[in-house]
């Protein structure tokens, strides 16, 4: 029973990152802003900035995941990868300190 609960509890978190990550991307891919100014109208998009792109980008990474991360079987050796990717460091301490990846 105790496995049980712990697949469902894995699933819910699953799926709720799976939509927060879907409905992120959804947002940001379809809105759209427009001002004026005197006589001039501008319209901003995701487009328009790098940081939105690559926003837009890993969410759609993550959503992907997520979604295959769903269907795996728990007994299959990419199910254990997917754990050691979501686990990290296995004795509770982070040695790997975070540096800024300079993509450009």
């Amino acid at each position: 029973m105790a496995k049980l609960t712990k697949r469902i509890g894995a699933l819910v978190l699953r799926l709720a990152a799976f939509g927060a990550a879907l409905a992120a991307l959804i947002v940001m891919v379809t809105s759209r802003e427009r001002a004026s100014f005197f006589a001039v109208s501008l319209e901003a998009k995701y487009t328009d900035m790098a940081a939105f792109k690559y926003f837009v980008i890993a969410n759609a990474v993550v959503s992907v995941y997520s979604f295959l991360v769903l269907f795996l079987p728990k007994e299959s050796l990419l199910w254990k990868f997917v754990v050691v990717l979501d686990l990290g460091d296995s004795d509770g301490r982070n040695r790997r300190k975070f540096v800024g990846i300079g993509l450009f």
